[in-house]
């Protein structure tokens, strides 16, 4: 299929690409001259991308348009290939699928994308390289630290409880060990937990974080300035429970009555200034962020986290043309917040 002439219109006609119709104010067609960010996601999904990238583009006067592009990640070297010989495109995301499989197909990953092990954001240089980076982290990280700014505190040296060692804790605990937080990871099975603060430590140079088992969190919790669980699966029966306590299968009234009352316990015990955060983003509110509200004590779910990090993404795509423009990283958050809330 592929040949030295084939374009993104190319991969369009010939269905390796197809524009994703689930987010809201996607495009619908490709302008023939348009500048193109291009994320690329495997599964078709209402994320609101297209819509705070392209208010952005439009409220500057830019000529860019953000298209969320749906694709096989099987195919991610032709694709690849054709993104960097088009010259219009000039950078797009890497979601669902694309994360992991776009970097060896990349010229170059920052030093925190290698750390992570995955890309969420693409950029072509002028030399018609492309680079990648991943902001998912630094996203969260904003949102926390504002939180705690709010409390009139800095982020720095915080005590920080990580549930969770996954590949969004991965991400996460890099990038508030990049704002100098003191971490605890603990996690169900303690040798991930373990590997993941010694990545940390490496990473920042420094002895920042400790790993263990999710055993020590009534005997850690008490001590802490923050908690955030990064348990994270849509499918899972676990919704139901906290993750500060335990979470027997199967889930049944009792077992849930359980991990709630226990949940209750530990935050009675809490720092009244604690800060309990779980980036899950569901219909209502998760009962470890329920709870902490009963206790009169500050939430924080995930939907700054994915705004967040849409603001570090397209700030790091375009911070030349911005100033240029007169445009802050702060107005780029408010123009993503009013258009994520639509």
């Amino acid at each position: 299929m592929e040949n030295n002439t084939m374009t993104i219109k190319g991969l369009l006609n010939e269905g390796v690409l197809k524009i994703a119709s689930l987010p809201p104010d996607n495009p619908r067609t490709i302008g023939e001259h348009t500048p193109l960010i291009l994320p690329l996601i495997a599964k078709n999904y209402p994320a609101k991308t297209a819509r705070m990238w392209n208010d952005l583009f439009k409220k500057c006067g830019m000529p860019e348009r953000n298209i969320m592009m749906v694709a096989d990640p099987k195919q991610v070297e032709l694709i690849i290939k054709v993104l960097k010989r088009d010259p219009r495109y000039r950078g797009g995301g890497a979601g669902i699928g694309f994360k992991q499989a776009v970097i060896p197909h990349l010229d170059k990953i920052t030093p925190l994308a290698k750390a992570m092990g995955a890309v969420n954001i693409i950029k072509k240089t002028k030399s018609g390289k492309l680079c990648g980076d991943n902001t998912d982290g630094a996203g969260y990280a904003r949102s926390l630290e504002l939180m705690f700014a709010e409390q009139g505190r800095p982020i720095t040296g915080a005590r920080i409880l990580i549930l969770g060692a996954g590949d969004s804790g991965r991400s996460i605990a890099i990038a508030l060990a990049d704002r100098g937080a003191r971490l605890t990871i603990l996690n169900r099975t303690v040798e991930k937990a373990e590997e993941l603060a010694k990545m940390v430590n490496e990473y920042a140079g420094a002895n920042l974080a400790t790993g263990g088992g999710r055993f020590f969190i009534p005997e850690i919790l008490p001590l802490q300035d923050a908690v955030v669980s990064v348990v994270d699966d849509a499918h899972s029966p676990l919704d139901e429970y906290s993750p500060l306590c335990d979470m027997p299968q199967p889930v049944t009234p009792d077992s849930v009555k359980k991990n709630r009352k226990q949940t209750a316990e530990l935050f009675r015990k809490a720092k009244p200034s604690l800060i309990v955060s779980d980036i899950r983003i569901r219909k209502t509110e998760t009962p470890m962020l329920a709870e902490a509200r009963k206790h009169h004590l500050r939430v924080l779910d995930g939907i700054p986290m994915v705004v967040y990090q849409g603001v570090e993404a397209f700030w790091w795509l375009h911070k030349k043309e911005l100033k240029e423009y007169g445009v802050s990283i702060a107005d780029v958050g408010e123009v993503m917040w009013k258009a994520a809330k639509r």
